[in-house]
């Protein structure tokens, strides 16, 4: 009896943990955060006049550098600061303008702030 018991708990945990699986797969994971400067180049959108394309350097809070693209509906301007949370397989989320004081120590010195 009580192996009975013993296999329908490991069951019914399985089976929570694969719909849990299941129903998570189609949501990006964001790993995390690039934070960027907004330079001289922005490209529009050729598909969508209203879309502007960024491809810049951008540093993780460790200081490692990464080239970043992303759209935007909106055009920033030059040195604006970008916080972009990015997934492994390279999507990008929606970017957020930020402060300097909301920097990570080595972005800042990365960026000469």
């Amino acid at each position: 009896m009580k192996g009975i018991k013993l296999l329908v708990a490991i069951f019914s945990c399985v089976s929570v943990l694969m719909l849990f699986g299941c129903s998570n797969e189609n949501k990006v994971m964001f790993e995390e955060d690039y934070y960027v400067q907004i330079g001289d180049k922005v490209e529009q959108s050729t598909q969508n006049d209203e879309q502007y394309i960024y491809n810049v350097t951008g540093y993780d809070k460790d200081g490692k550098e990464k080239v970043v693209s992303f759209f935007s509906e909106k055009m920033y301007d030059k040195g604006t600061l970008i916080r972009i949370p990015r997934s492994l397989e390279g999507y990008t989320g929606e970017p957020t303008v930020i402060g300097a004081d909301e920097l990570p120590v080595k972005v800042k010195e990365k960026l000469g702030l």
